[in-house]
């Protein structure tokens, strides 16, 4: 299991996420740019070797792939901000919150681990 603190983290990472706002890309911008110090700071800085070994497998590919999602929402944010075509910019939301809802569910994973 998890240690408690760290499991608080990631708590605090999905809350972060969950509360992105929608309306404003300025106000978007600014919360994930927050999330990303929140995570980049705070958990990407634990050290995951301390855990027993299929806990810290599991962590470090959380990780991973958490770093990786939250590079490729900001991107999503910029195509967002960019996209002038009305059917274009639908298909940047939905690929922005497709990536936030596997990022919440890699949190909640975390989490459980």
């Amino acid at each position: 299991m998890l240690p408690t603190e760290q499991m608080l983290m990631w708590q605090q990472l999905s809350i972060l996420i969950s509360n992105l706002p929608s309306d404003s890309v300025t106000d978007l911008k600014a919360s994930l740019s927050r999330a990303i110090e929140f995570f980049e700071a705070e958990i990407l800085t634990q050290n995951v070797d301390l855990l027993p070994d299929p806990i810290a497998g599991k962590m470090r590919s959380y990780l991973t792939e958490s770093h990786r999602l939250l590079r490729l929402i900001s991107m999503d944010v910029i195509f967002i901000a960019t996209a002038r075509n009305p059917t274009t910019l639908q298909q940047r939301r939905q690929a922005y919150q497709d990536k936030l809802d596997l990022l919440l569910q890699y949190c909640q994973a975390a989490i459980e681990a």
